[in-house]
Order: C-alpha cells, then structure tokens, then sequence
C-alpha cells in the first residue's frame, strides 16, 4: 500500500492528484501546520527537514513533489500520460 505523508498547503495535492488520475489504492497521514507555519516535529520524522509531500512505497521513502511524480510514473503507469509527450 502506498502512503502519502502530507502537510497541509503543500505541493502534496499534486501527489494525491496524480493518485487519484492512476487510480492506486493509498493511504493519508495528513499533518497540519504549526501557526508559524511550520511543519510538525511528527513529520520531520519521517523527511529531517519536515518536507512534504512523502511517499512510502513498501519500504521506500521518497520525497519531493517532481521526484515522486515521475517514480509513480516510471513504477505503476508506463503509458506515458503524467508526463509531456514529445
């Protein structure tokens, strides 16, 4: 099962979107923001820096939006669709 670790207002709904598009089962950790703005101690156990979106994928932890779109995509669609084509 894949986990998303997300953080409100963060560039994890690109993530879910690409998700919800593969039509691949996963599950949400969600974590709010502190009032500064910050992330969570919880979450910087998981990313050092607090980063998010994170991707859990049986043991793989794999951060960054970019990165986590186009493993998503080289892994579970080959046909090409979440990237441009040409």
């Amino acid at each position: 099962m894949l986990t998303v670790h997300h953080l409100n207002q963060s560039r994890s709904q690109r993530v879910l979107w690409a998700l919800e598009e593969l039509q691949l089962p996963y599950q949400i950790v969600r974590y709010q923001r502190e009032k500064t703005m910050l992330a969570l101690a919880a979450l910087k156990k998981i990313h050092p820096l607090g980063k998010s979106p994170v991707l859990e994928d049986n043991g793989y932890v794999l951060a960054e939006s970019g990165a986590i779109l186009a493993y998503l995509q080289e892994t579970w669609h080959s046909g090409g669709w979440l990237k441009p084509q040409g």
